[in-house]
């Protein structure tokens, strides 16, 4: 068996393992526990046990490692919405949102609030019209309402087929008088 030549420093062990404290991306954290491991002279068949993958998997992770260091074990997977808008579109896509309101943007018959809140319907309308993006869940608006600086609030229980306070009024008051 040829002895291998992957081995870790004292100070690449530490900053593996603070980067396997830091990250939050479980796939990240896999690739550096199976290089620390690798580094360490532990057997790759324990390797393969602890963490879950091949001996293949762990030397493509050790050979990224040695030549771009973390950087090269780092998650690039950026989700399947990630990219759909670019920068200069988000950034566009925010200056909309702050200089016009939905009533003044769509029309009452395609929206989907009383217009003077963007909602994820509405923002979901304005994205496909102006630039051919359709994301599939609503948390993606979701996300892109808040960064572009909105909140989330609940909507109001108010139903559009219900008459306003003055017309209810008036009612009431013509049924008294009878």
């Amino acid at each position: 068996m040829a002895k291998r030549q992957f081995q870790l420093s004292e100070a690449e062990l530490r900053q593996l393992q603070q980067a396997e404290h830091d990250t939050r991306d479980a796939y990240e954290l896999k690739r550096l526990q199976a290089v620390r491991l690798y580094g360490s002279g532990v057997e790759s068949r324990v390797i393969e046990t602890l963490v879950g993958c091949d001996e293949r998997s762990i030397r493509k992770w050790a050979q990224r490692y040695t030549q771009a260091g973390l950087e090269g074990l780092r998650s690039r997977w950026q989700g399947e919405n990630a990219l759909k808008l670019s920068r200069e579109q988000r950034a566009d896509l925010k200056h909309r949102l702050h200089q016009y309101r939905p009533d003044q943007v769509l029309s009452a018959e395609v929206r989907m609030s009383q217009g003077q809140f963007w909602t994820v319907s509405d923002l979901h309308i304005v994205v496909k019209a102006w630039y051919a993006v359709e994301y599939r869940t609503p948390d993606s608006y979701r996300s892109l309402l808040q960064e572009c600086g909105l909140s989330y609030q609940r909507t109001e229980k108010v139903y559009r087929s219900r008459p306003n306070a003055q017309t209810v009024a008036d009612f009431e008051a013509e049924l008294e008088k009878k």
